[in-house]
This record gives C-alpha cells, sequence and structure tokens, in this order.
C-alpha cells in the first residue's frame, strides 16, 4: 500500500501539503502529550541509566559532553523512542535521530527506505548498484532471473534487518520459494545479483561520510574432520561475549542446502562457508569500524550518493571484495538505504578503534 501511494506523498510534500500537515499533526499532538502529562500517563526523564535504546545512548553521551540537555520520553509507562533536546536555548522534538528542520517534511521521506527507487536514483547519477530490477509479477520476475548472473538474492522492495530475504538462489525452484517468502512482507520483490564481499554501512552525516563499518555472517572453516554442526558448537564456545550463538534453525538448514550442504557435512580443511546471510554480532558475525582504512574513491562515491538522495542523515549500505583498495577495479555497489542509521555500531564495534559518530549528528545543530 506505502508503494501505491508514494508519488501522491511526494506530490503532497512538493506543494507544500506536507509541511503543513505536519505542523497541523504537531499541534494536535502537543494538546494530547499536554492532556497525557496531566493524566499523568506521558512525562520524559533525564536519567542515561534508563535508556534501552544503544542508537540513543550514544547521542545522549555526546549531548552530554556538549552541555545539551536530552530527554527520554515515557507513555504508560514504557520508553519509546521519542525526545527532547535544548540545543542553542531551543527545545527539538525527535525521533530516532535529530533531523535539521530544513531535512523534516520533504519528498526524501516517501522514498529514502524504498530500494528499488534509491537504486533508479544512484544509477542514474553513475553510482555502482547490482544489476536486478523490482517486479510484481511472477513472469516478468521469472524472465530477469534468467539474464542475471547466478546466483542472486531476492528481498522484499521495502523492510530491513534482511527480513524474509533469500541469498545464493541458482535455480528456479529456489527462485519461487524465495518470491513467495518475499511477498509475505511486501507486493513487489527484488532480485539482484549477489555481490561477494563483507557488507558495509556508510553512515554519511551532512552529505559526508562520517563512519564505515564492517559486518559479516557467522562463518566456520572446515578441518576435514568435524561437521558443520560440531564446527558451530566449537566456535561458539570460543566467541567474544558481545557475539550470540550461531543460530541452528529450519532457516539455517535452509540455507546451506541452498549450497549443497547439511548439518552433518564435513567441510574439508581451510574451507570456510557463511551460515547464514544476516550479518552482525546478533547472529554469530563480526563487525568492524574501518572508516580509516576505507579507500578514498570510496568516500568520494558515498558522498555522491549522498548529494543524490539530499537528505543529512543516511546510512548507505554496500557490498565490496576489498573496501581497502580502489573500486574501480572491483565489481561492488550500493545495496539499500537507511533513513535512520543506527550510528551506535560504529561507537562499539567488535574489532577495530571506535567512532564517535553522534558528535557529527549534533554538529548539525549546534552554532559553531
Amino acid at each position: 500500500m506505502i508503494i501505491f501511494i508514494t508519488p501522491f506523498n511526494i506530490f503532497l510534500a512538493r506543494i507544500g501539503f506536507v509541511r503543513f500537515g505536519s505542523r497541523l499533526f504537531d499541534g494536535v499532538f502537543s494538546a494530547m502529550w499536554w492532556i497525557l502529562e496531566k493524566l499523568g500517563a506521558a512525562s520524559f526523564h533525564s536519567d542515561i541509566n534508563l535508556l534501552t535504546i544503544d542508537r540513543a545512548k550514544v547521542l545522549w553521551e555526546e549531548a552530554i559532553r556538549r552541555g545539551i540537555k536530552m530527554e527520554n520520553a515515557v507513555m504508560f509507562g514504557r520508553q519509546v523512542d521519542f525526545y527532547r533536546a535544548t540545543v542553542n536555548s531551543k527545545q527539538i522534538y525527535f525521533t530516532g535521530l535529530p533531523r535539521p528542520k530544513s531535512a523534516q517534511d520533504t519528498e526524501i521521506e516517501f522514498w529514502v527506505d524504498d530500494k528499488a527507487i534509491i537504486k533508479e536514483k544512484l544509477s542514474a547519477a553513475g553510482v555502482p548498484v547490482p544489476a536486478g530490477g523490482s517486479f510484481s509479477k511472477w513472469e516478468l520476475f521469472k524472465e530477469r532471473f534468467q539474464t542475471l548472473q547466478k546466483p542472486v538474492i531476492v528481498k522484499p522492495r521495502l523492510g530491513s534487518r534482511g527480513r524474509h530475504t533469500t541469498t545464493f538462489i541458482y535455480n528456479e525452484e529456489q527462485l519461487r520459494e524465495a518470491w513467495v517468502m518475499a511477498k509475505q512482507l511486501c507486493h513487489w520483490v527484488i532480485i539482484e545479483e549477489h555481490l561477494t564481499g563483507a557488507v558495509y554501512r556508510g553512515t554519511m552525516i551532512g552529505g559526508k561520510l562520517a563512519g564505515v563499518l564492517g559486518g559479516s555472517p557467522p562463518n566456520i572453516t572446515g578441518d576435514g574432520i568435524h561437521t558443520i554442526q560440531e564446527l558451530v558448537a566449537l566456535k561458539d564456545a570460543g566467541k567474544d561475549p558481545r557475539q550470540k550463538n550461531i543460530k541452528m534453525t529450519p532457516a539455517t538448514m535452509a540455507f546451506l542446502a541452498r549450497n549443497g550442504l547439511a548439518f552433518a557435512s564435513i567441510l574439508p580443511a581451510g574451507k570456510t562457508i557463511d551460515m547464514t546471510e544476516k550479518i552482525g554480532l546478533s547472529y554469530g558475525g563480526t563487525s568492524f569500524e574501518i572508516t580509516e582504512e576505507t579507500h578514498p574513491e570510496i568516500k568520494v562515491i558515498m558522498e555522491k550518493a549522498a548529494a543524490v538522495v539530499g537528505d543529512p542523515l543516511l546510512g548507505f549500505d554496500f557490498i565490496i571484495p576489498d573496501v581497502t583498495k580502489s573500486p574501480a577495479d572491483q565489481k561492488w555497489g550500493i545495496i539499500e538505504c537507511n533513513g535512520v542509521p543506527f550510528i551506535n555500531l560504529h561507537h562499539d564495534p567488535l574489532i577495530g578503534k571506535p567512532n564517535n559518530v553522534a558528535k557529527f549528528v549534533w554538529d548539525l545543530h549546534v552554532q559553531k
């Protein structure tokens, strides 16, 4: 439904109606909040130790260093991702991240998380994206599959965190299963060629590359003796406390099966495989801050991409074999964009030097 009405929403934003509607909503919300406060059902707290959202915590820590007062909203006894901050003697209210006033209520918010529109705009500007497309009809989707280099990835056009995404698709039977899964979340389905390499998040603040964080899925390396299931148990036993155990689920089994493997398979010595398409510590994978080592040409391209989108707070996910080398000699591309990036990931990587990205966010608001 969201995709159907996106063109209409963009039109409303261009004629100024969205800004007018937002102001009206703000007025109604303020009145409702005042009533809830009087009833004792809503309030703001100023205790950073009560925070449960890591993204807000790193913002708050930087706010304290700068003398910015930040508060978190509580409704009906539960914290919500809504905040109040006093910056330059003025109060600002925000959810997720504090966007500058000039970046609020624009048409960008209606398509920034749309994987198809983002890739179309970036590709038109000469920014690398994986080959593929967005489809709502199976026959057209299948035809596009035949033209792409295998394996491919299938995912919903809208959605994040890898939900209903299927990787390493080689044949039509696997394609059909992936199509059905993605359709459960979105009417339109994305197909694209499978790029190789780690997944990186390029966090863009004010049009500049503020940080690059790499992430990898959980993987194991064979020794010619132990089964995959045994290797997973051995790896879990020696993991960093911040990493979750590698999940052994039916989804894991299906992932391995697409590559001709099973839990009982014995990997040859030295062969490394991923256990899932999902990346990060929550799945038993890794995270590594690599901003300083990122090749300068990648920085230029990321900032070009940010200019195409035109929003001051973005997170571009891209895949590349080696982020330290020139992108000109590699097959790579931006796979999606996040309008409210998790900046906290840069602050506490599993590997590498922590990067205080929150300071760049407040730089958008604090008078120099």
